[in-house]
């Protein structure tokens, strides 16, 4: 008698009975972790969690949280590697760490400058729930510090910090939202240099970790974002002000909104006969020349925009004056990109990424630089900067001119 179709069969009908969840986790048996910091104390790594509270989201009503509970708990551990410190957290929470939602990891500046991310990032992305897309931030301080501030418009502080980088990567260029993957990818590239942005807290922190600071109309301390670290390799080496890190985007090709701010004439003038310029539109092309064995990178800037706002006196429906304009704005922009460039080569870290471009036109000429002790230095950039005002919006004439025309006698 052939057994063949009924063990077949059997095979087929047994996985019916066994199916299930073998590996799933109960919701009350797991801390949900939402952002995560790590300092460094002496030789320990100081590992501290922002782990939700569900019953306290559940209790509380609209987006800023009157309840009576906080929403978030912080605890820290410490440990001589980081996996050390994260089993050390069982000695104080009765449940599992879950990072499968942590959104953000804050670092802090003594740990980025001395210790380096190697070590941080091969331990984020070894574990399987880990999140390859969660945000990296810095801060000059204690990073830790970071996750107690309450924030009233928001249940949980990690992803209303997580929010305000979005946002911020949309209406300010200079702000980028640096994913964890894509980090570890600029660390590990020997031509290029990751940049993350920091993250600081403005006020008082401690009026501002109670909950009857939610209860205030007024916050006792802000989260905002700051200056842009700039790393070489895994350290971080440097940090770049408002005016770089808009010069950066431009060299990177990354500025899509962005308001540039510039006086009335190209000599300057009164301190409040400024113009605003939103831009709306703006490509940058890089290219690199070899002459007489000096490198140089062209740096083409095309950047489209509207006259959002003017303290000048001048007739917009003039084509001579809106020209005028336009040289005014992309010598400022020019400003910000050479200043730029002199900061990056001071602290010998090519954030535009100029070194892949001359590898990929001039092989020969990258391997000379590649054995240079100082590379940047023996390149200069040649900055070709195109600005068009579209349009002025829905006035030619700025309003302080209509005053003066309407005086009376």
């Amino acid at each position: 008698m052939n057994r063949w179709p009924f063990l077949i069969l059997l095979l087929l009908i047994v996985p019916l009975f066994v199916t299930g969840c073998w590996d799933s986790k109960e919701l009350n048996s797991l801390s949900i972790i939402s952002a995560t910091s790590i300092d460094r104390e002496r030789d320990h790594w100081v590992v501290t969690f922002q782990v939700i509270i569900p019953q306290a989201i559940a209790t509380q009503t609209g987006g800023g949280g009157a309840g009576s509970q906080s929403p978030t708990t912080i605890f820290s551990t410490n440990g001589r590697t980081i996996r050390e410190a994260m089993q050390n957290a069982s000695l104080e929470t009765s449940r599992m760490l879950f990072f499968a939602h942590n959104s953000i990891l804050i670092l802090s500046e003594k740990v980025a400058r001395e210790e380096g991310v190697g070590q941080i990032l091969d331990f984020f992305l070894r574990p399987f729930e880990s999140r390859e897309t969660m945000s990296i931030l810095l801060t000059k301080g204690k990073a830790s510090d970071l996750l107690e501030v309450l924030i009233p418009l928001e249940k949980i502080s990690g992803n209303a910090v997580k929010r305000v980088i979005d946002q911020s990567q949309r209406n300010l260029s200079q702000v980028q939202n640096i994913k964890l993957i894509d980090f570890a990818a600029r660390v590990a590239d020997p031509n290029a240099s990751a940049m993350v942005p920091e993250l600081q807290v403005s006020g008082n922190l401690k009026g501002q970790s109670s909950l009857d600071a939610l209860k205030s109309p007024r916050n006792e301390a802000v989260i905002k974002l700051g200056e842009l670290g700039v790393f070489r390799r895994d350290k971080l080496v440097g940090w770049l002000n408002g005016e770089e890190s808009r010069g950066v985007a431009w060299l990177s090709n990354r500025v899509k909104n962005l308001i540039i701010v510039y006086p009335c004439s190209a000599k300057g003038g009164e301190r409040d006969s400024l113009s605003s310029f939103r831009v709306l539109k703006s490509s940058t092309k890089l290219s690199s020349e070899i002459q007489g064995g000096k490198v140089t990178m062209k740096v083409q800037i095309n950047a489209r925009g509207v006259l959002d706002e003017t303290g000048c006196k001048m007739d917009l429906s003039n084509p001579r004056v809106i020209a005028e304009q336009q040289r005014i704005i992309a010598k400022v922009i020019n400003g910000e990109v050479v200043s730029t460039w002199n900061r990056l080569r001071t602290i010998e870290t090519d954030a535009p990424g100029f070194l892949d471009v001359i590898h990929r036109e001039h092989p020969d000429a990258w391997k000379k630089l590649a054995q240079s002790k100082h590379p940047l230095d023996e390149i200069t950039i040649r900055p070709q900067i195109r600005v068009n005002i579209e349009h002025t919006d829905m006035i030619n004439k700025p309003y302080s001119t209509l005053l003066e025309q309407n005086k009376r006698p």
